[in-house]
């Protein structure tokens, strides 16, 4: 990889390996509140997630300062009775994407509080599935907003 000052060269964020550090120690701190519910994140998941969120954000186009939307997601989803331990690490992945992607297509319009009380209400009316979260309820949501309009979330 060439350097900055190099021809075709690229600058790395440096702000990646503390936020990462920063999410990891929030994600930890989080299997305090899902452990009731039988959720957990071992280590590894953690890792991932980390890294999926790195992702998510690098090809949304998305900065995030702070904390990350992660716990949030955990915390609001985390007592969903769809939400599985075998499925706990490829659903928060599936959400995490979901939501930047979301917020590119409302404009930000939304706040992040309504996008994850939007999703966990579609999660939950069909039954547990991602798919819908991402592929009716939501996008007619974040249309409805984008362009000024009024929905009442029963859309989908």
């Amino acid at each position: 990889m060439n350097g900055p000052d190099e021809p075709g060269g690229t600058y790395e964020l440096s702000v990646i390996g503390p936020a990462q550090r920063r999410l990891t120690k929030e994600l930890r701190a989080c299997n305090a509140l899902t452990a009731r519910y039988g959720l957990m994140l071992p280590e590894a998941a953690i890792g991932a997630l980390a890294q999926k969120r790195a992702d998510a954000l690098s090809e949304t186009g998305r900065v995030e300062f702070g904390e990350s939307v992660i716990p949030k997601l955990i915390e609001a989803f985390c007592d969903s009775p769809y939400l599985m331990q075998d499925e706990y690490e490829a659903v928060l992945g599936e959400l995490t994407d979901a939501f930047y992607y979301f917020k590119n297509e409302s404009f930000d319009l939304l706040t992040d509080d309504e996008l994850i009380a939007a999703m966990r209400t579609s999660y939950d009316e069909s039954g547990g599935s991602v798919d819908a979260v991402i592929g009716t309820s939501l996008e007619t949501l974040c249309r409805g907003r984008r362009f000024g309009e009024e929905t009442d979330g029963d859309d989908g």
